[in-house]
């Protein structure tokens, strides 16, 4: 496995360890969503992985390009937990779960895609769970929790990279405290009205202050 940080070249952030799993907490339309991607995705020489819970497939692509990233169907895996039944390959590899309370399914599917990277000589692979509010209102704290711990040991146990949207508008600080102590840190993400802006926590020499940042898509 590469012990190479992920970088990340459009965002003010230095480059987070192989292995490392977050929490990124911020309102629809503060700009969450799309720093959630952007940080899903990197290099070509990386896989991506999307587990999408709120949004299908189709509109997984728009926002990639929206935001400027070439979607690669041989490097993006989206598991996509709508029930819509999206499949088209053009752009993604994309998979179904019936919808987002089969947290099983969608353990399996997340599994098949690293699988296939590995098959590939993928050894690099960016996740992005947007989002697991979505998967709350399914389902009851503790399940979602325990899937959280799961995702999360099996990308530390590949060097992957993951990144679990929340919106902590819609769970008290109960949900939000238990989902955070099975990830390794928190990125928090505000709208100023002047724009978006994200601070880090336990995460050493990140930016702890509010940094701006730009958006490209809609929310």
């Amino acid at each position: 496995m590469s012990e190479e940080a992920y970088e990340f070249e459009t965002l003010p952030l230095s480059g987070i360890d192989p292995g490392t799993s977050l929490l990124m907490t911020g309102a629809p339309h503060s700009g969450a969503r799309e720093l959630a991607l952007r940080m899903s995705t990197g290099s070509p020489e990386e896989g991506s992985i999307i587990v999408a819970t709120n949004r299908g497939a189709p509109s997984v692509i728009s926002d990639l390009d929206g935001i400027g990233i070439e979607s690669d169907p041989e490097r993006l895996a989206i598991v996509d937990c709508t029930g819509s039944g999206s499949t088209d390959a053009t752009k993604a590899r994309v998979t179904t779960v019936g919808d987002p309370s089969d947290l099983t399914g969608i353990g399996i599917r997340f599994s098949d895609a690293y699988q296939r990277f590995a098959d590939m000589g993928v050894e690099r692979v960016r996740t992005g769970v947007v989002s697991l509010s979505t998967l709350l209102t399914f389902k009851e704290l503790r399940p979602v929790a325990r899937f959280t711990h799961t995702l999360r040991g099996r990308i530390a146990s590949v060097d992957g990279l993951g990144i679990f949207l929340i919106d902590p508008a819609q769970h008290d600080e109960r949900a939000i405290s238990t989902i955070s102590q099975f990830l390794d840190g928190r990125i928090e993400v505000r709208d100023t009205g002047a724009g978006p802006e994200f601070r880090c926590r336990g995460l050493g020499d990140q930016p702890h202050d509010w940094v701006p940042f730009e958006t490209s898509i809609s929310e």
